[in-house]
């Protein structure tokens, strides 16, 4: 069985990126700003990472099949990232805090604010 008949492709359907903890009011209007987007999540993960998630889906992805067009080429971090050690996480016990809509700010914020 080859590794990638056991891949659901779950990872190449979203982007993640850290970005520096907010600190300002400017930075919470920026969260929020991203939040507005469609597909945009921020959240803090297990290391105290703050993280911004973009669902989107690679354009060398084979929807119809799962499977890589371009697997023999792909790039280093696609092949750093074995099916056996998918990242994606079911459900929402990956993170203490998610913020899905500016709204979510706001009672964060007042929430760490006390």
């Amino acid at each position: 069985m080859s590794p990638c008949s056991k891949c659901n492709a779950a990872c190449c359907r979203y982007i993640t990126t850290i970005i520096e903890e907010p600190k300002d009011n400017e930075d919470w209007d920026e969260i929020k700003w991203m939040l507005l987007h469609k597909g945009v999540m921020v959240y803090i993960d297990e290391d105290g990472d703050w993280n911004v998630e973009t669902l989107t889906n690679c354009k060398h992805l084979d929807e119809e099949t799962n499977k890589c067009m371009i697997y023999d080429k792909r790039p280093q971090v696609c092949r750093d990232h074995g099916a056996d050690e998918c990242e994606v996480v079911e459900g929402e016990d990956f993170a203490d805090v998610i913020l899905r809509k500016p709204e979510d700010v706001d009672e964060y914020v007042k929430k760490i604010s006390k």
